[in-house]
C-alpha cells in the first residue's frame, strides 16, 4: 500500500508537469544557454515548489478550491503574470545585456515559477479528492506513506523537468547564432498562449 501511495504521487506529478509551463521552458532555456547541470537547479527548486503546492492542497482541501472560485481575480492575475513573462522572454535579448551581472538564484527561480500557479493547486485538490473517494486512502493514516507520497511528488517534478533539460541539450547541439533569440521568442509565444487560454477559460466557464 505504501508503494502504491509513492507511485501515485510520482505519476500524478508527471501527468501534471508534462504540459509546457513556465518552469519547463525555463529549464530548456537554461540548458541551451548554459548546461543541464545549471538547469537541474531550477528543477530542484521547482520540485520543492510542487511539494509546497501539494501540501497546501492536502492541508486545506476544498477550502482552497472554494477560495479561488470566490476570488477569480487571483486566476486573472496569474494569467496576466504569464502574459508579462511572455513579453519578457520575447524581449529578453535586450534585457540580458543590461542585467548580465545581476545575481539570480536558479533554485529560487524554479521554486517561484512552480509555486505561483493556482491551477496546479486546484489540480492537487482534485488528486487528493480522488485518493480519498476512489481509493479510500487517507495519507494521515500512513506516516511513512505520507512522506513517500511527497517524495514521489518531488521526484516526479524533477524527472519531468530533467527530460525537458535533455530536450534543451538536443537544441544546444544544433545551436546557431540566431537559435537563442528564436528560443526566447518560442518561450514567449507559449507563455502568452497559456495566458490567453487561462483568460478565455475564466471568461467562458
Amino acid at each position: 500500500m505504501i508503494l502504491i501511495i509513492f507511485f501515485f504521487g510520482l505519476l500524478s506529478t508527471i501527468i501534471g508537469a508534462l504540459p509546457p509551463g513556465a518552469s519547463n521552458l525555463a529549464v530548456i532555456k537554461t540548458t541551451v544557454k548554459e548546461n543541464i547541470h545549471e538547469s537541474l537547479k531550477i528543477s530542484y527548486g521547482a520540485g520543492a515548489g510542487e511539494v509546497a503546492l501539494a501540501f497546501i492542497a492536502f492541508s486545506s482541501g476544498m477550502v482552497v478550491q472554494e477560495f479561488f472560485e470566490m476570488h477569480l481575480w487571483i486566476q486573472f492575475l496569474t494569467a496576466g503574470i504569464l502574459g508579462i513573462a511572455g513579453v519578457y522572454f520575447i524581449k529578453t535579448k535586450q534585457i540580458e545585456k543590461r542585467d548580465k551581472k545581476k545575481y539570480n538564484s536558479k533554485y529560487i527561480t524554479g521554486f517561484a515559477l512552480s509555486i505561483i500557479n493556482p491551477p496546479v493547486l486546484i489540480y492537487w485538490v482534485l488528486i487528493f479528492s480522488v485518493l480519498r473517494s476512489s481509493f479510500g486512502l487517507e495519507l494521515e493514516n500512513y506516516s511513512l506513506g505520507f512522506f513517500l507520497f511527497f517524495a514521489g511528488v518531488f521526484l516526479g517534478k524533477v524527472a519531468t523537468l530533467y527530460s525537458y533539460g535533455k530536450l534543451g541539450t538536443r537544441i544546444q547541439k544544433k545551436k546557431s547564432p540566431t537559435s537563442s533569440s528564436s528560443l526566447n521568442r518560442m518561450i514567449g509565444v507559449v507563455l502568452m498562449s497559456l495566458s490567453l487560454l487561462q483568460t478565455m477559460k475564466l471568461l467562458l466557464f
